[in-house]
């Protein structure tokens, strides 16, 4: 058993110099600039010396090798009849050097209209979550509302709202509240109603105050849920962005896409398409080193 999970710790360092092989190996493709690939190529392989000792590390590495020497050997080695709609990898990452600024462009946009709808959302809906939950008439009349909007998704008003609203940017972060807002405000009622009645029984025996009730018992209590379902609601927020940008927008990502797709212009689009995928992933990783920070008692 150990002598096999030496042989699967060596696999992705072996699938690295393939790697390296098939990108100097003489190409029937055009190749601009095989740098920006072969420096990615290069920093997962040190990423992966760094990391020797996770399990974790090795096998991601080990797909993203996997897949990218499949991408090199498809697109650069093998005769393709339509080579527009399958760029080779070195191109595609060659895009990041040579569109640097309007890369950069396009992050800020998106991250602005991301963050705005995001910030308003989450915090709007641990506030009116934690009420509605607390105030058993007003969940009474809520809930049963919330339910039936939470479903439907902001996706399909998207083009009504950048049509209706006065701006694109004001339509955007109305279509990202939507997506993230309900599930946060619902999380809240759930775990407020939810709550153990012993640790509010005893709060009320101290004669805690209902604002010190909910900031200092409910919040703590409660946080953890919401801070669960955030990467979720992510995703569904930056697809919804990616949406409303590629109907109204001048810059963003989905813009980006969008543009560059009417133009057939498939390596850009293959591009942004990862960017999208990298920039989500990060999000969500520091969501997730927010959450070790803000709920240690976890």
């Amino acid at each position: 058993m150990s002598q096999l999970f030496k042989v699967a710790r060596f696999t992705p360092h072996a699938l690295f110099f393939v790697l390296l092989s098939l990108i100097f190996l003489p190409s029937i493709a055009e190749v601009k600039n095989k740098g920006v690939f072969l420096g990615v190529v290069i920093l997962f392989e040190l990423v992966l010396l760094i990391k020797h000792k996770s399990k974790a590390a090795h096998d991601i590495v080990f797909f993203v090798f996997a897949f990218l020497a499949f991408w090199e050997f498809s697109t650069t080695k093998i005769p393709n009849s339509n080579i527009m709609l399958y760029p080779t990898p070195e191109n595609v990452f060659a895009v990041y050097f040579s569109d640097w600024r309007k890369i950069l462009t396009g992050i800020g946009s998106s991250m602005y209209l991301l963050l705005t709808g995001f910030l308003t959302a989450v915090i709007s809906g641990i506030i009116f979550g934690m009420i509605a939950g607390w105030f058993t008439r007003i969940r009474e009349a809520v809930f049963p509302i919330a339910k039936v909007i939470s479903p439907i998704p902001p996706i399909i008003y998207t083009p009504y709202a950048v049509a209706l609203l006065p701006s694109f940017q004001l339509a955007s972060i109305f279509v990202i509240f939507s997506s993230i807002f309900w599930s946060v405000f619902i999380s809240m009622i759930l775990s407020v109603s939810n709550i153990d009645r012993k640790l509010l029984e005893s709060a009320k025996t101290l004669n805690v105050k209902s604002t010190t009730m909910l900031w200092n018992i409910l919040l703590p209590y409660c946080l953890p849920q919401v801070m669960k379902g955030l990467p979720i609601s992510i995703a569904n927020a930056f697809m919804v962005l990616t949406a409303a940008e590629m109907i109204g927008a001048t810059s963003g990502l989905g813009w980006f896409v969008k543009y560059y797709s009417d133009f057939s212009d498939y390596t850009r689009v293959v591009a942004g398409i990862i960017l999208i995928g990298v920039v989500v992933s990060l999000i969500n990783l520091l969501i997730a080193a927010i959450e070790k920070k803000v709920i240690r008692w976890r």
